[in-house]
């Protein structure tokens, strides 16, 4: 895979180094709805948050959690109590310092009944104070492991906003106009396209310079992703985001172009409902044996032409809470076959096999998205090479989610998940969260792994909380009330002009701009 660096060498020539100037054309599909971060709905909204906003802390290149805007974290009384100094040179883009009162504002947002982003139940119980001018005091009702990871929120100034209420915030003029902390301010905005100006006083290039390398940061607006790649290709734009596997080959083959692919913790994953009344599923070895005759391999391939990797579990071996040792069920329809045997299913002839009156025969439950289609009818192809009869039902995402998921009307069910950039199986996993709203979608449940999901909540100690998920992991990996089938990744292509890009894992496409203010359109001769 070709990849972009900072530094050009071309023999007989003196190196070059980045410098200071140009634009940056980034082609997307669809406008935008909102400039204000927390409103953000649209791809092309959490883009210009990415890019004109920051936190308190961020993730890095390893998807670990580190102070950005903050330049001191202190924990207290065994992770209940976060206190952050705010950087002395941290400013507004209208020349403000970054101060506590910034914070204390931005928190009681997110508390607020009305938001209900994705840092919504991370601060409902908690209590933010202003300590001093730059610091600021959480205090949590009890220890909570996955916080860190909450306080990569995008702060809002007070010093513009202090008398706007969440319910208000649609309506007011920072929402056309925004002021952030990030590498590029709010420049103009038009149907087609957003155009950012360099952050002249960026806190996180110091020592080495001011300010990003790119002068201008422009989001230009398709109709599709195909649509962008082509005026990448004649050379009118600098890069497009959310390219599909197919547009990712013919990509490849330009030589004006880097093909980059960014790894995610997103999965997608076969939810097997174990509740008592769904006797198809009671027996743990019908479980292994779907496990086994799935090849998820082709699953990959079919749903997103294999930008991805096959899953073994709910996080990706790059996490530091993946287990050391897990049972694995790497494709085998022998194995299933000798599984089912075993267990006393047996085919008459009819090419499902039974066991005391019951047909070894399910519905799949999944949205009418053509991934998840052509997802479906691989595990059903699979399924049935080994006397299991798989019944698909499709239908639109919403219509999935209204009528199938939240009354957990079926009987295994095919879904994508959004995982955050704490590896918490919570949620999956734990009692109190097998009926809506919870994600508990199997309805699998123990009392050990209670205590271990709820212990590794208490401590922030990241060693400690991977003890705890060991076990967790071995009994889902065990007892298989899910089949985890693949984790995808997000596909970029850039022009071979534009340095610096750095390959970072993501939890969401918008932190592709994790280091964009280390890219660059222009060089000059090291001195």
């Amino acid at each position: 895979m070709a990849s972009a660096g900072a530094v050009v060498a071309d023999q007989g020539r003196p190196s070059l180094v980045p410098a200071v100037g140009g634009s940056y054309v980034e082609g997307v599909v669809g406008g935008y709805r909102h400039l204000d971060p927390l409103l953000a709905v649209t791809p092309v909204d959490h883009d210009i948050a990415h890019l004109v906003f920051s936190g308190l802390t961020r993730t890095d290149r390893n998807g670990n959690v580190v102070p950005d805007l903050a330049s001191k974290v202190d924990v207290g009384e065994q992770g209940k109590v976060w206190t952050f100094t705010i950087r002395d040179d941290a400013r507004w883009q209208d020349g403000q310092p970054v101060v506590a009162d910034d914070v204390v504002y931005t928190v009681g947002l997110l508390k607020d009944p009305a938001y209900s982003g994705p840092y919504k139940e991370a601060f409902h119980d908690v209590t933010v104070t202003r300590v001093g001018e730059r610091v600021v005091r959480f205090t949590l009702p009890d220890v909570y492991g996955p916080f860190e990871a909450s306080t990569t929120f995008p702060l809002l100034p007070s010093h513009l906003l202090s008398r706007v209420p969440f319910s208000r915030l649609a309506d007011d003029a920072f929402d056309r106009h925004p002021v952030g902390t990030g590498p590029f301010s709010f420049s103009t905005a038009t149907a087609g396209e957003i155009a950012l100006v360099a952050n002249t006083d960026f806190y996180r290039t110091r020592p080495q310079r001011s300010r990003p390398y790119l002068d201008r940061f422009i989001l230009r607006s398709f109709g599709s992703a195909s649509d962008a790649l082509a005026a990448l290709a004649r050379g009118e734009i600098d890069g497009v985001a959310g390219i599909s596997s197919q547009d990712a080959e013919r990509a490849r083959s330009v030589p004006t172009l880097n093909v980059y692919s960014y790894p995610t913790n997103d999965f997608t994953a076969l939810f097997l409902n174990v509740r008592p009344s769904k006797a198809v599923f009671r027996d743990p070895a019908v479980r292994r044996a779907i496990a086994y005759a799935i090849d998820r391999g082709k699953v990959l391939d079919l749903a997103i032409e294999g930008r991805g990797r096959v899953a073994d579990t709910f996080v990706p071996p790059t996490s530091w809470a993946y287990p050391t040792d897990i049972t694995k069920y790497d494709h085998s329809p022998t194995e299933a076959k000798a599984l089912l045997d075993g267990a006393g299913w047996v085919d008459d002839g009819s090419g499902v096999r039974e066991k005391d009156g019951v047909t070894l025969s399910f519905t799949l439950s999944t949205s009418d998205e053509p991934a998840r289609t052509a997802a479906a009818r691989e595990i059903a192809d699979d399924l049935a090479e080994v006397g299991i009869q798989v019944k698909l039902s499709f239908m639109p995402f919403d219509q999935l989610v209204q009528s199938v998921v939240r009354p957990r009307a079926f009987d295994a069910l095919l879904v994508g998940i959004t995982a955050s950039a704490d590896p918490d199986p919570y949620p999956f996993f734990h009692s109190s969260q097998v009926n809506d709203p919870g994600d508990n979608f199997s309805g699998f449940s123990t009392l050990p792994i209670d205590r271990d999901l709820e212990a590794a909540r208490r401590t922030n100690d990241h060693a400690e909380r991977q003890k705890l998920y060991e076990p967790v992991f071995q009994a889902i990996a065990t007892e298989v009330p899910v089949v985890f089938l693949y984790f995808s990744d997000d596909l970029y292509v850039q022009r071979t002009g534009v340095a610096g890009l750095k390959i970072a894992q993501i939890t969401e496409p918008a932190q592709r701009f994790w280091n964009v203010e280390d890219w660059s359109v222009r060089t000059i001769p090291r001195r």
